[in-house]
């Protein structure tokens, strides 16, 4: 009898020792914590769209310097490279999520570094915010912690088909980059194309890192009568992409994602860039007076004018601090509580409204067309479907 009572009381004290889920750790930590508030953001550090570590520091030195939030609590960033590789990328995500200090994630750029990485922070009860993956598939795998601070692939396919609509463009050739981002864009394209009337006359894919357009390209300029083209890429392979289509003798005109958003593309592609849309997710020169003020501060600390990728950082920083302060906690659950009541909360890129998925609703994307070697921006116009 002694034997067992004495097993019973080891296995009730192994059971008493074993750690709690993570998730479990990281929420009863955070209620508990006063010091600074820890929001890690994990992107490609030495991409052309590094710049958003700009914009989010810019909005945490405001938040900070503003008396910080929750009871003057300070944000600090916890900067974590991914490089834009998948397994760099999971091993990043899991080195956050085990840490129970940070509240929340913003990141990845990446649509197929993203969608695995959100299940990894969903497990260890983190919320992540991306600012710049648009697959679809990210916010349609059931997490409750998982958001979107830019417009998905379903509504920037539905916005980019009435832009080559209005244009009275009537037959498309789609150009565009085989991986997540790249597919699932295109196909909602393609949808709304189809929609619309407009004919997609051929659709091809290229590989990540890949130079071999010439034959695809070649057999456009030779066989296939196109409107325009529509390209689905980033950088910095798109500046070479337009060096090749223009090289081809195809002189229509080409329209891209906003993975081409950046000045970048204009160093990278030179003369061949000219007369190039590129759908954005910031205008520069949006009148309002937050943006001109957000223009001035970036211009100010760091030499330069913001960019989009500067613009999404800075907001979805922003957003996530509004958040805090709404939930009156930096407890995960409780912030993403807080962010899907969000409704038209305004930032320098545009109003945001949450879905109960995590997906913004009717965010439109902002359009660029390179001239005279510059970004010039089409003036702001609100968001509305094209009926032909």
């Amino acid at each position: 009898m002694k034997t067992a009572l004495s097993l019973l009381f080891i296995l009730v004290t192994l059971a008493a020792c074993e750690k709690a889920p993570i998730a479990q750790q990281r929420a009863e930590h955070l209620a508990q914590a006063q010091g600074d508030i820890t929001v890690a953001v994990a992107w490609p550090l030495k991409s052309a769209k590094a710049t958003l570590v700009k914009g989010a520091q810019l909005a945490a030195d405001e938040i900070n310097g503003n008396g910080g939030i929750l009871g003057g609590r300070k944000i600090k960033l916890l900067l974590k490279d991914d490089a834009g590789s998948l397994n760099t990328g999971r091993q990043v995500a899991q080195e956050i999520a085990n840490d129970i200090d940070v509240a929340a994630v913003i990141g990845h750029l990446n649509t197929y570094i993203a969608a695995p990485a959100s299940l990894i922070y969903e497990r260890a009860g983190l919320v992540m915010i991306t600012p710049g993956a648009s697959g679809q598939k990210i916010t349609e795998q059931g997490g409750q912690l998982v958001f979107r601070s830019l417009a998905g692939n379903r509504d920037q396919g539905r916005q980019i088909g009435d832009y080559a609509a209005a244009q009275g463009y009537k037959r498309i050739a789609i150009y565009y980059i085989k991986n997540d981002y790249g597919i699932d864009l295109a196909n909602y394209f393609e949808q709304r194309a189809r929609e619309l009337g407009i004919t997609v006359v051929d659709r091809r894919s290229y590989d990540m890192g890949g130079d071999d357009h010439g034959t695809t390209l070649g057999n456009w300029a030779s066989f296939l009568k196109i409107d325009a083209i529509f390209l689905v890429g980033s950088l910095p392979e798109g500046g070479q992409i337009l060096r090749e289509i223009r090289g081809a003798g195809l002189n229509m005109p080409v329209f891209g994602g906003a993975g081409l958003d950046s000045p970048d593309l204009i160093k990278l592609g030179g003369p061949s860039v000219e007369g190039t849309v590129v759908f954005s997710l910031f205008n520069l020169n949006d009148p309002r007076p937050a943006v001109l003020a957000f223009d001035q501060r970036y211009q100010a600390k760091y030499g330069l004018l913001p960019d989009a990728t500067a613009a999404q950082g800075y907001d979805t920083l922003k957003l996530l601090a509004h958040a805090m302060v709404a939930a009156h906690s930096t407890v995960p659950a409780k912030v993403a509580g807080a962010l899907r009541e969000v409704k038209g909360w305004s930032g320098v890129t545009g109003e945001h409204t949450f879905d109960d998925k995590g997906d913004l609703v009717a965010k439109p994307l902002a359009k660029v067309v390179v001239t005279g070697g510059k970004f010039v921006y089409f003036p702001t116009t609100p968001l509305v479907s094209y009926r032909p």
